[in-house]
């Protein structure tokens, strides 16, 4: 077996289907994968969604919290690579293939790929534009305490998961945690990110919806900052990013504007966040 793709899922029924089919109906060889999806206690019609889809393995972890549920699936995983993915994502038909030309690489064990956003306003267009920028700038100028991961398009080699171990099972940013122990164990060298390897993350449709996102990442960062030496980008790179992404002609002034307020605005929604968890342990 080429590839696990493993994907947790709880109370998703609005949306799994749509990613069942999706990695169903791959680019790739069917005999070359499996899809395993791990009902996390789900009280709605997700597992039966899956159940009719005969090509998937339908398992379940009774611990909660999604890392619980991909190390369940990790257990149960037969591939040489794992493609991980969540419930509220799509992935692009040629997912796999692009993840395979890129592991020919023998240096690489971890790839990050692209999240694109179904929101059709210019805005959201250009927080997905500034997301990649802001990923490409990150995994390419080596400072090792700003990487992060995303596991709703992530692969990692299976002997990478072996040396280092599965996922700390935390709430939010066991993925973080997990990249940050590679590379302290290896180099940033590992880890690559893909503009090619593309989801649709469904559930960025809105300004509103990003800066929700925002404020459970400053939640999670004040979980796993406990647990390894990662640090968020600082104004000056924020600023390094914003600029590589509209100064290249392609961006009017007014759309870089209005993208620097929901940049701030972002800010302010994750610094939110992580000024929620302080306050709830005073």
């Amino acid at each position: 077996m080429e590839f696990s793709v493993v994907v947790p899922f709880h109370d998703a029924e609005c949306c799994i289907g749509r990613c069942a089919e999706a990695l169903l109906g791959l680019d790739y060889p069917r005999d070359r994968y499996e899809v395993l999806m791990i009902d996390n206690n789900s009280s709605d019609g997700s597992a039966e969604i899956v159940k009719r889809h005969p090509g998937i393995r339908l398992l379940s972890e009774g611990k909660p919290g999604a890392y619980a549920a991909r190390n369940r699936g990790l257990r149960e995983a037969r591939g040489e690579v794992i493609a991980f993915t969540d419930a509220d994502c799509v992935p692009r038909a040629d997912w796999l293939r692009v993840v395979e030309r890129a592991m020919q690489a023998q240096t690489t064990g971890i790839l990050l790929g692209r999240r694109r956003f179904p929101g059709r306003s210019r805005m959201v267009k250009a927080l997905e534009g500034y997301e990649a920028e802001k990923a490409a700038y990150v995994f390419s100028h080596g400072r090792r305490q700003s990487y992060f991961a995303y596991t709703n398009n992530m692969a990692v080699r299976r002997t990478l998961i072996e040396e280092t171990g599965p996922f700390v099972e935390t709430d939010r940013g066991g993925d973080v945690v997990f990249v940050q122990r590679v590379i302290e164990q290896f180099s940033t060298d590992v880890v690559c990110f893909l503009d090619s390897m593309v989801v649709e993350h469904l559930e960025i449709t809105s300004v509103w919806q990003w800066y929700r996102k925002m404020f459970l990442y400053g939640r999670s960062y004040m979980g796993y900052r406990r647990l390894v030496d990662a640090q968020p980008l600082s104004g000056a790179e924020r600023w390094r990013v914003f600029r590589r992404m509209t100064g290249n002609g392609t961006t009017s002034r007014i759309d870089a504007a209005l993208l620097m307020v929901a940049l701030l605005g972002g800010l302010g929604a994750y610094y939110g966040g992580r000024c929620s968890v302080g306050s709830a342990h005073r």
